[in-house]
């Protein structure tokens, strides 16, 4: 059983169900001083069994931890570095594959997934090179939150084959070490380096590994939720990477919590440059395409997204989709994800042939 499997979100049920009747069973049992310590291990069996149910139904929901070793915090294994291991085949023909991103600027070695077009590696596919689209996922999440939980492949697949999407390799990084800390894909002040590992040696690796366009044009970034701060932070940090960015259900201030750390040790500069909403309002704009989307009942999301859209000015370009209800949750995104692979590719450059 996978953690987010119906069988195990059962078994969690059934235990919470076992647990309170545990609970009313021993509660006025036993005499003595000892009755105290039965009833408290009862209560906190029944607390411990409903949340363990209630994180199953988010895991379910949201995919963020889709095998057992993600939950213990060990990263999947990965080919070495060079080498493509294929994990799925679609029915159109697409390819998931898995590969290693060594980070030689970073320090930071990981593995990611990518997405392959139908026709890849076929006669005139062997002589393409394809527009890419990094993906980032919220957190806590990792690439099979786009792949499970929002059917990125079957997504694609079916806007490839309309014809309102061209041909592009979509390639799936992680943004964090484990599922406990958010790196918020920045350089972190004496820490870990995901600004570099995201914009370097993502590129570096995926250039050099696939036959995809190398040029700013051909590239695009998009992320959800947290995923969605980091693209469009990313982009205005580094408009010489991507020419286009899209988030759903971002956030647009640099935040520090419990999962974050002290990611920027007192540097005020560290995080206003790290801060879309702060960047827009006193930095130059580059030329960059924008598509920002949330639901109206994410009335945070909603409010900060306005408050980001009216400081916006050119050469900036945005373009806005509000959802009616879904709050701040995957249902959002699925329905909306169509439309922004479509987005995408009419602000990126078409596939190319390649030379040599």
């Amino acid at each position: 059983m996978s953690p987010n499997s119906l069988a195990t979100q059962w078994v969690s049920v059934a235990l919470a169900v076992i647990a309170a009747a545990g609970l009313a069973a021993l509660w006025n049992r036993g005499r003595g001083w000892w009755r105290w310590p039965l009833r408290a291990a009862t209560a906190l069996a029944c607390v411990t069994t409903l949340a363990l149910v209630a994180g199953i139904w988010v895991n379910r929901q949201m995919n963020l931890f889709p095998t057992w070793s993600e939950v213990s915090g060990r990263l999947p294994d990965a080919p070495p570095v060079g080498q493509l291991r294929v994990d799925q085949v679609s029915a159109a023909g697409s390819r998931i594959v898995t590969f290693r991103i060594p980070g030689p600027a970073s320090g930071i070695s990981l593995p990611a997934k990518a997405y392959l077009p139908p026709g890849y590696d076929s006669a005139a596919g062997r002589h393409t090179r394809y527009p890419v689209v990094e993906a980032l996922a919220g957190f806590p999440g990792t690439p099979s939150v786009w792949l499970l939980g929002l059917g990125a492949q079957a997504s694609l697949d079916a806007e490839i084959a309309a014809g309102r999407m061209a041909p592009t390799v979509v390639v799936f990084p992680r943004q964090n070490f484990n599922q406990t800390r958010d790196s918020e894909c920045i350089d972190a002040a004496g820490g870990a380096k995901f600004d570099t590992y995201l914009t370097q040696d993502v590129y570096a690796m995926v250039t050099r590994l696939l036959r995809v366009r190398t040029d700013r044009a051909g590239w695009a970034v998009i992320g959800t939720s947290t995923g969605g701060f980091c693209a469009t932070n990313l982009a205005l940090r580094h408009p010489q990477r991507w020419s286009a960015v899209a988030s759903l259900s971002g956030y647009y201030l640099a935040v520090t919590d419990p999962t974050t750390g002290d990611l920027y040790h007192g540097d005020q500069h560290l995080r206003d440059q790290n801060s879309p909403l702060w960047r827009v309002r006193n930095l130059p704009l580059p030329r960059l395409a924008l598509f920002l989307c949330v639901a109206a009942d994410d009335r945070p999301g909603y409010r900060e997204m306005q408050e980001f859209v009216t400081a916006l000015k050119p050469p900036v370009s945005v373009t806005r989709m509000v959802v009616p209800q879904g709050g701040h949750t995957g249902a959002v995104w699925r329905a909306a994800l169509p439309t922004i692979w479509d987005w995408l590719s009419g602000w990126l450059a078409a596939p190319q042939p390649a030379s040599g």
